[in-house]
């Protein structure tokens, strides 16, 4: 199957937020059904395509996770972790699994009426966009970038500015390398204790980005006020969040801004504004979406992801070429 085939698969499904409006319940649950089973086929285009190597992003991440191996063996296990990203069984693609299962599993009852799909609609929708194959290959910048940073600048990052470069045009904090999965609730989540501190604690293996690359537990205070530029974070926030982990983090955020209050400070959101950071190619694409309503991106989905490009360009110029990977200071 051909990307641009792939990448149209879940354009179908935008039509659905809309269609809710002044439908019957019936009439959403079909609507809804025939959308899941084109969130189905999209989901396994995109796991074809990762399959075949046709994301850039993902051949990127297999070579640079080769030539981090070969240069820092004793981090060969955390380099293994990464590396699946670029690969169907990585956590951003099971994620996007997991989330269709709950999403299909929790639908209302049939005979349920149309307000009750709303919410149901706003999933399938996120996910639709989630699943297009432009989409996914910029959510991989974000590992990607980590093994670019293991590296020592030695492999340049994609589809973002270098890191020091970054952090002074956002004045943001050095968290260390792993910083761009901070934050990103496929990859672990803000454990808060009873004195209304929260700090980050990574799932499963990830958690060999902590015990690997050492330095003290991220509060969430700081991290929210210093965070650097991360594709997830100032671009696929809501298409790479499933609902319970988008109520997890203003939950989470509501209580860091109770907690400042109470103490005299002031709280800094990670969302206030957009770090600086990405690409042309990227802020271009993402500009071009912004200042539409809900209405109107749904309307325009379809044709959107026809026209985009599912070659990914990368930051000044690198990943254009089809040779691999150059290095870089």
């Amino acid at each position: 199957m051909k990307l641009a085939a792939r990448a149209g698969v879940a354009a179908g499904i935008a039509a659905l937020a809309i269609a809710v409006a002044g439908c019957g319940g019936d009439s959403v649950r079909t609507q809804m059904d025939a959308a899941l089973g084109r969130l189905d086929q999209a989901l396994a285009g995109l796991g074809t395509a990762l399959d075949d190597g046709s994301l850039r992003n993902a051949q990127l991440i297999r070579q640079y996770a080769a030539e981090v191996r070969t240069a820092k063996p004793d981090l060969r296990d955390l380099v293994a972790v990464l590396a699946r990203e670029g690969t169907r069984d990585g956590t951003l693609y099971q994620g996007m699994q997991a989330r269709l299962k709950e999403l299909r599993a929790g639908l209302p009852e049939p005979g349920s009426p149309a307000a009750a799909y709303v919410d149901a609609a706003d999933e399938a929708n996120r996910l639709a966009d989630a699943s297009r194959i432009d989409e996914f290959n910029n959510a991989l910048a974000d590992p990607l970038n980590v093994l670019a940073d293991l590296s020592d600048g030695k492999l340049p990052r994609v589809d973002a500015a270098p890191g020091g470069a970054s952090r002074a045009a956002n004045r943001a904090t050095d968290f260390g390398a792993g910083s761009q999965l901070v934050g990103n609730p496929n990859y672990g989540h803000w454990q808060t204790g009873s004195s209304g501190t929260s700090f980050w604690v990574w799932y499963g293996q990830f958690a060999l980005i902590r015990d690997l690359l050492g330095g003290p537990r991220i509060g969430y205070g700081a991290w929210a006020g210093g965070r650097d530029y991360s594709y997830y974070h100032d671009y696929g926030r809501r298409n790479y969040t499933s609902p319970s982990a988008r109520r997890a983090q203003t939950q989470v955020e509501s209580t860091a801004r109770r907690k400042f209050a109470s103490e005299g400070r002031t709280f800094r959101s990670p969302y206030a504004r957009t770090r600086q950071g990405a690409s042309n190619r990227v802020a271009r694409q993402k500009f071009a979406s912004s200042g539409r309503t809900a209405g109107s991106a749904a309307r325009t989905t379809a044709r959107s992801t026809a026209r985009a490009s599912t070659r990914p360009a990368s930051f000044r110029g690198f990943g254009s070429s089809s040779r691999g990977p150059r290095r870089g200071k």
